[in-house]
């Protein structure tokens, strides 16, 4: 897939459907300018509603840590301007688009984007994983986190990894840059940043 940038996000939510009244609690993403990491972005978000006991022990994302955080309408401007004119990418990018588009539409922005699947192109390519769950193919690459999983950062550092070893993208040395270059852009942030972006890359 040919593109200027990608951005690999991930979404936390309180459940499985907007529709159902579920929201999203965390957005975490990684730009990508071909191999290269150039942004990052993560910030939880108040959801307005409680958060079910059997998500908080999945992502360990609790009511009391979004309690004073923004809102998605605070949030999703932001979260457009990360993007840019990149192409989406996500682990099952049904699921989040579907929460995306919803909250897009929700707060009045109007923004269209193409999007690509790493589960479905994983399904494709990969002929001798055991399944074609997030942290199964991050075992079956060896693909390294950043923190635990089931957080929205750390599951789009491991999409992203996951994104170039499909797309065939991947050097002898990626691993080793992606850890300096996130390291560089997490330490660069302030403590209230939500986002930052190295122009000299991207």
């Amino acid at each position: 897939m040919q593109s200027n940038g990608v951005t690999v996000f991930d979404l936390e939510t309180t459940g499985l459907s907007p529709s159902y009244g579920d929201r999203i609690t965390e957005i975490g993403a990684i730009k990508l300018a071909g191999n290269k990491l150039c942004g990052v972005f993560q910030t939880l978000v108040n959801p307005g509603r409680k958060i079910p006991e059997k998500i908080v022990e999945i992502t360990g994302i609790t009511n009391e840590m979004v309690a004073d955080k923004p809102t998605i309408s605070q949030v999703l401007p932001l979260f457009v301007d990360f993007i840019g004119d990149d192409i989406l990418a996500a682990h099952n990018a049904k699921f989040d688009t579907s929460f995306l588009r919803y909250e897009l539409k929700e707060c009045g922005i109007n923004k269209n984007f193409e999007t690509y699947c790493t589960l479905l192109a994983s399904r494709k390519e990969v002929k001798t994983s055991a399944n074609f769950k997030l942290a199964t193919l991050k075992n079956h690459f060896n693909l390294k986190p950043m923190g635990a999983m089931h957080r929205a950062l750390s599951d789009a550092y491991v999409t992203a990894q996951l994104y170039l070893k499909i797309t065939k993208n991947w050097g002898t040395d990626t691993m080793n840059q992606f850890e300096k270059e996130v390291d560089l852009l997490m330490n660069s942030m302030d403590k209230d940043d939500i986002y930052l972006i190295d122009p000299k890359i991207c």
